[in-house]
């Protein structure tokens, strides 16, 4: 209850912060002349309305990085700016710059399929020359209400699934030669025009630094292997600082078995795909009959492998047995790869059954790397069995069984290893003696 509070008082803070910076007027400037000069408002930064109420207004349109305001026009038609939010917790601006092209990008990109996402009308990166104050998209605003997954009934669910089935087969018309995020070709539009291309993962976990970031790849192995590699990284340099030896493990297993799991993959040296990065559900727009509307929030997509663009979305999994290891479908997972089967898919249907070892492989790309044995150890376990194909668990060692070999193993000239042993061994005395 009261982390939820405190949660809640930080981002009603950072929302005023960010509300503090907006040049109102020089936004709604930019609207009229992204619609050929017509006449527009935001009324809920409008001069006669308190900044308290201004705040609770934009509050509802809120979501973990971004807030949305109506920008209405003289002529009745609204649109969103897409503004994000000013948070010291979330990524350095550099950071935020990419990603913020990227998800420009991927909506250009989406433009030019069926799939339904806002029309991006205008935009700019925040700079010393953007006279709004903050970086912003134009887009269109859809119809629809975000789609409550667990709150759905089964045939509400049914008829979701039956539309993302259409969404996947559409992205599949539209492979992508590189494995990556999308870019726009030129960062300094200020139009909605312009082709695009691959560029860097615009994804927290592949930024080696504020202004560089991993990729675009040719291959999987290639990707794979700098994914694995940047993470024992950020574990040597403390920038992720939880169970050092046992994540280290666990990548250091990755690593060795990344041939096996690229070898099964139909993307070896591409194409790839479009994935959308965090698939809960509340990314679908609906309407009252359970139409699709929309897609929306495409931040940090990237171009993936076929087994992973079209592995089954987490909505749908069991996400509490997932956490402690299981990797047994869910029902509704199971209903979905069906779906292909009956439209003659069975390519489909198969990448939706086999998901779970991509998902796992690769989960800690979604910000994944436990911080405690009580989550890693049952997350470790469930990546083992996957691969080793004995969901059961039978004749799978112990995670301390299998650490002890692992550690004899791997611990030869790696130093870094060593110094993390010796200090664990430490700490397990210190904590004996008390």
């Amino acid at each position: 209850f009261f982390a939820g509070v405190a949660y809640a008082t930080a981002k009603r803070y950072h929302l005023v912060a960010l509300l503090a910076k907006i040049n109102v007027e020089a936004l709604e400037a930019a609207a009229s002349r992204a619609r050929n000069g017509t006449p527009c408002s935001i009324s809920s930064l409008g001069k006669d309305v308190a900044p308290d109420a201004q705040v609770d207004r934009i509050m509802s349109r809120c979501g973990g990085q971004n807030c949305h305001l109506e920008i209405e026009f003289n002529d009745g038609v609204i649109w969103l700016a897409r503004i994000r939010l000013d948070d010291p917790l979330l990524p350095p601006p550099e950071v935020q710059a990419r990603i913020f092209l990227s998800e420009v990008a991927t909506l250009q990109f989406l433009a030019d399929t069926k799939v339904p996402v806002p029309r991006v009308y205008a935009y700019e990166p925040s700079s010393p020359d953007n006279a709004v104050g903050v970086s912003y998209i134009f887009m269109e605003k859809l119809s629809g209400k975000p789609l409550d997954w667990s709150d759905a009934t089964e045939h509400q669910r049914t008829r979701v699934m039956e539309q993302l089935a259409d969404l996947y087969l559409e992205l599949e018309q539209h492979p992508i030669p590189l494995t990556g995020s999308l870019v726009p070709s030129s960062n300094s539009a200020i139009t909605n025009k312009g082709s695009t291309q691959v560029g860097p993962f615009a994804q927290a976990p592949c930024f080696v630094t504020p202004d560089r970031a991993l990729g675009p790849f040719d291959t999987l192995t290639e990707a794979y292997t700098a994914l694995v590699r940047q993470q024992q990284y950020m574990l040597a340099t403390r920038e992720v600082s939880g169970l050092p030896v046992d994540n280290y493990l666990a990548f250091l297993w990755r690593f060795k078995t990344l041939p096996e799991l690229v070898a099964e993959s139909a993307s070896q040296t591409g194409p790839f795909y479009l994935r959308h990065y965090d698939d809960k559900g509340d990314h679908i727009l609906v309407d009252d009959e359970y139409n699709i509307t929309g897609v929306i929030d495409w931040e940090f997509a990237s171009a993936e492998a076929k087994e992973l663009a079209f592995s089954s979305p987490c909505m749908m999994w069991l996400v509490g047995e997932f956490y402690d290891g299981s990797n047994e479908l869910s029902d509704e997972e199971t209903k979905f790869a069906a779906i292909f089967e009956r439209r003659g898919r069975a390519d489909m249907a198969e990448l939706i059954r086999r998901s779970r070892k991509w998902q796992r492989c690769l989960f800690f790309m979604g910000g994944g790397i436990p911080q405690d044995m009580v989550d890693f150890e049952p997350l470790f376990q469930g990546l083992r069995k996957c691969f080793l194909g004995k969901e059961d668990g039978a004749n799978i060692p112990l995670y301390q069984e299998w650490k002890q070999s692992a550690l004899a193993g791997f611990a030869k000239g790696d130093k870094l290893l060593q110094d993390w042993m010796r200090a664990e061994r430490a700490s397990a005395r210190k904590t004996e003696a008390t």
